[in-house]
């Protein structure tokens, strides 16, 4: 009987020490594939930045191409208008200055 016992006793110590060297390994295999996963997210992170960063780049660059644009067609609405003006101004500076040299 105590032979049996023994017998089973190393058996259970067989299958202990086996199912520690299997979790080990399983510890392992779970901690590369995290890493893995980890380095995997930190790229597409960057790539997102980046990808991020060039559509803010390429939307500002818009918008300036836009305001520049605005900016020119209102200069060139202000000098049709102030040319469309000037000889009516022009002419009301040469009436002022004939009735001051009219004026005794």
């Amino acid at each position: 009987m105590l032979a049996l016992l023994a017998d089973t006793e190393a058996e259970r110590e067989r299958l202990l020490t086996q199912a520690r060297g299997d979790a080990e390994q399983t510890v392992a295999a779970a901690q590369a594939a995290a890493a893995a996963i980890a380095a995997d997210a930190a790229q597409r992170a960057e790539m997102l930045r980046e990808q991020a960063a060039r559509q803010a780049m390429t939307a500002a660059r818009e918008h300036a191409a836009r305001a520049v644009s605005d900016a020119r067609q209102h200069a060139t609405q202000t000098h049709a208008l102030a040319g469309q003006r000037m000889p009516a101004l022009v002419s009301r500076v040469i009436g002022m200055i004939r009735e001051l040299d009219e004026d005794p």
